[in-house]
């Protein structure tokens, strides 16, 4: 059996690497064909341009909470590539539990979608992060390129040339669509409710505002840059405060699984009689719930401050 589990999670394991090979490929060959195909339409000047130009509505929640979080993670995944993986996935569920039995591979699977989750969200926040801190720099560039008596759309579009990834691609993803007609207040509000950027709520609302009753948009881009930057200097502050309490954080998720796993390489036996008997089955079951819903509690604990913040 010890075997045949190896076998399984090594296919498993390649099975998933050929997945994120094939959605890597399929987003960068996606991405130049609407290259090619917004250039086309620029120059053709299509009428139905501006409905191209904003993200389309996805109608299943499943597929749209999986889009979102690809795309907060910096993967650009066509919805019908993620509909087609969540497919896939459903199928090795399905052989998980035929393997291994309703609760093992329940858990297994489980134990597997929490890492991933896990590992897509930290990397959305850490790629919300730099996008943060690359705002002020990119505002100040919206500002000057507005006080030479640009439009909003045109300050937007080339300030974003200028500043590094990964807010480089979404700036430019936002100019795309406002060249191709779709509102820039639209736009903005769009792309801050996939990455969970507040900051873009607030620069949506003020090119709403300009837009119906005009104004100087250079005040409320200044405040906002101001803003941003009192803000991380507080959140360097507060990280610096709680050092400690994370790093225990950080012990009290991993000694649990460490101790088990030293555990297990040492007497393998002491599972396998535990796993035979009903109450070692439950005991060790419910084990694995506490720590996978503590360790969330912890990391949520831990997201906390930078969620209030972001």
């Amino acid at each position: 059996m010890t075997l045949l589990a190896s076998l399984v999670f090594f296919l498993a394991a390649l099975l998933i690497a050929g997945l994120a090979a094939l959605l890597f490929l399929r987003a960068s060959r996606r991405e130049q064909q609407e290259g090619m195909l917004l250039r086309l339409r620029a120059s053709a000047g299509d009428a139905d341009a501006a409905l191209a130009g904003a993200p389309a509505r996805i109608g299943n929640p499943l597929v749209r909470a999986a889009c979102h979080l690809l795309w907060r993670s910096g993967l650009e995944v066509d919805p019908r590539v993620v509909a087609r993986t969540l497919w896939i996935l459903a199928g090795v569920f399905l052989f998980a539990l035929l393997l291994f039995g309703l609760i093992a591979g329940l858990l297994l699977v489980s134990l597997l979608l929490t890492v991933a989750y896990l590992a897509l969200m930290q990397r959305a926040v850490r790629r919300r992060a730099l996008i943060i801190e690359q705002m002020p720099a990119y505002l100040e560039g919206v500002i000057r390129i507005l006080s030479a008596g640009n439009s909003l759309e045109e300050s937007l579009a080339s300030a974003a040339r200028e500043i590094p990834e990964p807010a480089h691609g979404l700036f430019l993803s936002v100019g795309r669509q406002v060249r191709l007609g779709a509102p820039v207040e639209q736009v903005l509000a769009q792309t801050a409710e996939i990455h969970q950027l507040r900051d873009l709520k607030v620069l949506a609302l003020a090119a709403a505002i300009n837009r119906k009753y005009g104004g100087s948009l250079r005040n409320i881009l200044k405040s906002l840059m101001g803003a941003i930057r009192a803000r991380d200097v507080a959140h360097r502050e507060l990280r610096a405060l709680t050092a400690e309490t994370r790093f225990s954080a950080w012990v009290l998720a991993i000694i649990p699984a460490g101790l088990t796993a030293y555990i297990y390489l040492q007497n393998r036996v002491y599972y396998t009689d535990m796993w035979a008997q009903p109450g070692g089955r439950s005991a060790l079951i419910l084990a694995l719930i506490l720590q996978i819903a503590g360790m969330l509690v912890l990391v949520r604990m831990m997201r906390s401050a930078e969620d209030a913040e972001a």
